[in-house]
């Protein structure tokens, strides 16, 4: 789906063109001010599975965008790619283990709004512990969000029973 600004409210729909195209329009967000919303067009009328696949993919591609680059944590963007989760929570789970033996440790959380590299040095096994339980709590709020709105999608809006 294509991101569209110009959107001033959310209007979810399926704007048919005719017997051979269609628009669907969906969500609604704001950006930089702007007001936007998604649309995909088709060169054909969707069927009502076609319809609900594209929106179920699109909800799990910004679940994944966001759980991506949406973390913030003491005002640094996190990373949080699937080798970044995973060096994070062994990093977490060992300076459990071992009463932080392996501390103080450094990891390369995202970058600054001019590319430059963003280091962070913990120190503590309460701080890194902090940071990881943060970051899960991140990851369970956003899966959350979009298995909300993949339950609550109402196809009747789209034309559709």
């Amino acid at each position: 789906m294509e991101k569209i600004f110009g959107a001033t409210e959310r209007h979810d729909q399926l704007i048919r063109l005719g017997t051979e195209r269609a628009v669907l329009i969906y969500g609604y967000g704001v950006e930089d001010g702007q007001g936007y919303d998604y649309r995909q067009t088709f060169s054909h009328i969707p069927t009502r599975d076609e319809v609900h696949s594209v929106l179920i993919d699109h909800i799990n591609a910004c679940v994944d965008e966001k759980i991506l680059r949406g973390f913030v944590w003491n005002g640094i963007n996190v990373w949080l790619s699937d080798e970044n989760q995973r060096n994070f929570s062994e990093a977490q789970r060992v300076m459990m283990i071992t009463n932080g033996q392996g501390l103080p440790i450094t990891f390369k959380l995202g970058e600054d709004g001019s590319g430059n590299p963003v280091y962070h040095e913990f120190t503590t096994v309460e701080e890194l512990t902090e940071f990881y339980l943060s970051a899960v709590s991140f990851i369970q709020q956003t899966l959350g969000e979009g298995w909300y709105e993949k339950d609550h999608i109402d196809m009747t809006v789209f034309g559709y029973e």
